[in-house]
């Protein structure tokens, strides 16, 4: 039974379970056709009571119908762009480009529309936008760029809307990133004037009226947060150098800073009175006011290191101002803080003054880590109308010979050819080789190389031994490759006079001598004739009366007895009188030779006289016959 059972017991029950499966699917499906004839019969209903309402008029199918159109046009677009590679543009993007296509219009050469028409569709567009918020719009690159084009191409009354727009935020603006680069062609676009014309006075006017709207937010608070800002400094600097800008809103400027306010109170005549250097040597100033003003300048010049101003010229000016009333102590505590920064006062005349005083108490390692900073520029700074000074300074005030001929020297051998001829560097040079010269240096640069320098430990005249050690051959070289082009030009002459004063070298002697025979047996005597050579001359053979009478016989013997009669009539006959000041002998053979040919230079010098020519020199040479 349990056997029989079991078996039936199993199907059975499977049985039942495959029953209840199907039954149960098959009722799913009952349902769900049940639920979809429901849906069936809803939408039926649907529109079967849709057809009571009222129908869409045409005008209402065609405006679906267009915007339909547009939103399918957009899709495709933005699928060709997707298939392209292309992102598609947001609308902020879309914005940008409408201005950005107006801008690279404005800046295109070959526009076909007039400028002043695109920079009033750009402005229309931008006072839709930003409302009364366009000087947050510049604070942006391109929002930068596209206002500076809109000033550079504008026409006089778009720049006087700019400028009424931003007057009230310049200050801000100064400090932005990219703003101060608008608030300078502000200033420079709102005071240009025709160049090719005298401006009429209603040109003038509206000239002194932007001026004086840009200026005025420039006061107080707003000028020094303004100056101490890295980006500020650079718009106060460019308004204190500007050409439109009078000097007396110059000196208020640069007085707002240097001053402190206790003494502008109790004088309000000093800071438009004199220049800043002035004011602080005046006789009417008292002992307590210069202290409070030195005090004041030590404390402006600390914190524009502190921000790091020393690339703008307006912050040379206070520190040519400090140092040069500063005492050694406050001039060593001063170098301390700048001296790293050092080399950005070359790039004006009082940084480079202010520098010179800050050299002679600087230590041995700031003066090493300041050469260090002017490696590769040597030679440009010699040939520098401001920075050659610096130059002499080092060579006069750095111990370190064997650091300044591996770094400032080399540079110099390298370029020497062209330093031999420049109008400034020669005087380098020639300083190394005849310091404190009076026929050589104006008193200014005796002055500058005089400064005080109290940590240079080395004896003067070892040091600059130690620099000729490796200078003189290549100046020697230098000379040696053109030595009558070195006589005849205007600053290399000074150069070999020096040189030879230092050092009467019988190579290049020799050398100046056999270019000066060569010369003179061409036409018309070649550059012998030249005015600086015949001066050159004149200088060497006054050198030493030894040292002229080795130069000038063999200069007689060789270039000018044999041309004397053209010797005569020239710039030569200064030569021939000088040297009958040279000896006895020399003076004898020059007499004896001008009267043999007495008659011929006679007839030269009435030649040369009709044909308006001078030849003083030549009568007074026939005189001493």
């Amino acid at each position: 039974m349990a056997k029989k059972g079991g078996p039936h017991g199993k199907r059975g029950k499977g049985g039942a379970t495959g029953r209840g499966k199907s039954s149960r699917v098959k009722q799913k499906n009952k349902s769900s056709q049940s639920k979809k004839g429901k849906q069936r019969n809803g939408l039926k209903s649907a529109k079967g009571s849709g057809k009571g309402k009222s129908k869409a008029t045409k005008g209402e199918r065609d405006v679906k119908a267009e915007q339909r159109g547009v939103k399918r046009k957009a899709v495709d677009e933005q699928n060709e762009e997707q298939k392209q590679g292309k992102k598609a543009l947001t609308p902020k993007k879309k914005r940008k480009l409408e201005v950005t296509k107006l801008y690279g219009e404005l800046i295109n050469p070959g526009r076909t529309r007039k400028a002043d028409v695109i920079v009033n569709d750009i402005l229309e567009i931008l006072r839709k936008r930003t409302s009364n918020k366009l000087a947050d719009y510049c604070s942006t690159n391109v929002g930068a760029r596209v206002i500076e084009a809109c000033l550079k191409w504008g026409s006089k009354p778009q720049r006087r809307e700019l400028l009424s727009h931003f007057k009230e935020s310049l200050p801000k603006m100064a400090q932005d990133r990219y703003g101060h680069q608008v608030v300078l062609k502000l200033l420079l676009y709102s005071s240009k004037t025709s160049t090719s014309r005298k401006p009429t006075e209603e040109e003038r006017k509206a000239q002194l009226k932007n001026l004086r709207e840009i200026l005025d937010q420039f006061t107080g608070k707003n000028l020094h947060a303004t100056f101490y800002h890295r980006f500020g400094c650079k718009v106060i600097n460019g308004i204190y150098f500007s050409t439109a800008v009078r000097a007396a809103d110059k000196r208020r400027i640069l007085h707002s800073i240097a001053i402190p306010q206790a003494v502008a109170l109790l004088r309000p005549e000093l800071p438009s009175s004199k220049p800043l250097r002035q004011l602080l040597h005046a006789e009417d100033l008292t002992e307590q006011h210069r202290r409070d003003i030195a005090q004041h300048l030590e404390e402006a010049v600390e914190k524009a290191v502190e921000k790091e101003l020393l690339g703008y010229d307006i912050v040379h000016l206070l520190f040519q101002a400090v140092c040069e009333v500063a005492s050694d102590s406050q001039l060593t505590q001063l170098a301390e803080q700048c001296m790293d920064g050092a080399a950005y006062l070359l790039s004006s005349k009082p940084g480079a003054e202010a520098l010179l005083r800050l050299l002679g108490v600087a230590n041995a390692k700031q003066r090493k880590a300041f050469c260090k900073d002017l490696k590769g520029k040597f030679a440009p700074l010699a040939m520098n109308s401001v920075d050659y000074v610096v130059m002499i300074r080092l060579a006069t005030t750095v111990d370190d010979t064997v650091m300044l001929s591996k770094t400032m020297i080399a540079e110099w051998i390298k370029d020497m050819a062209d330093l031999c001829f420049d109008k400034y560097a020669h005087k380098v040079l020639a300083w190394i080789l005849q310091p404190n010269d009076k026929h050589l240096f104006s008193p200014y640069e005796c002055q500058c190389a005089a400064l005080p320098s109290p940590t240079s430990l080395k004896a003067a005249e070892t040091r600059r031994q130690e620099l000729l050690r490796h200078l003189k051959p290549a100046i020697c070289s230098a000379l040696l490759k053109a030595p009558l082009k070195a006589a005849g030009d205007r600053y290399a002459k000074d150069l070999l006079a020096a040189y030879l004063a230092a050092d009467w070298d019988q190579k290049l002697v020799e050398a100046l001598l056999a270019s000066a025979q060569k010369e003179a047996a061409g036409e018309d005597l070649g550059s012998m004739n030249d005015g600086t050579v015949v001066n050159t001359f004149l200088v060497l053979m006054k050198l030493d009366p030894d040292k002229g009478k080795r130069l000038a016989q063999p200069l007689w013997e060789r270039c000018l007895q044999s041309q004397l009669v053209k010797a005569s009539t020239s710039r030569c006959s200064f030569l021939l009188l000088a040297m009958l000041k040279s000896g006895d002998d020399l003076k004898r053979s020059i007499l004896t030779a001008v009267r043999a040919k007495k008659e011929a230079i006679e007839k030269a010098v009435s030649s040369a006289e009709a044909s308006g020519l001078q030849v003083a020199g030549a009568r007074k040479l026939l005189a001493e016959v």
